[in-house]
């Protein structure tokens, strides 16, 4: 008896929901897959602004060193 009730509980009202709750797995199994992809994108930009900031450290140096020369040899 409780097992008819269990499969009669489990048809009558879950049995409605089985679709929808499928469509929930599938959107949270796209939702994880895009978040993977969004992580990757974002971990190789922080190693392009790394490097951009690199680089302008470097131009930075450069530009100062240019300056520090015009104004030295300006003055002797």
């Amino acid at each position: 008896m409780a097992g008819m009730v269990s499969l009669l509980f489990k048809y009558v009202v879950f049995g409605p929901f089985q679709d929808d709750i499928k469509d929930l797995n599938k959107n949270f199994k796209t939702l994880n897959d895009n978040l993977r992809e969004i992580r990757i994108s974002i971990e190789e930009l922080d190693k392009q602004v790394d490097e951009h900031d690199r680089r302008l450290d470097r131009h930075h140096e450069r530009i100062k060193d240019l300056h520090d020369k015009i104004w030295k040899g300006g003055n002797n």
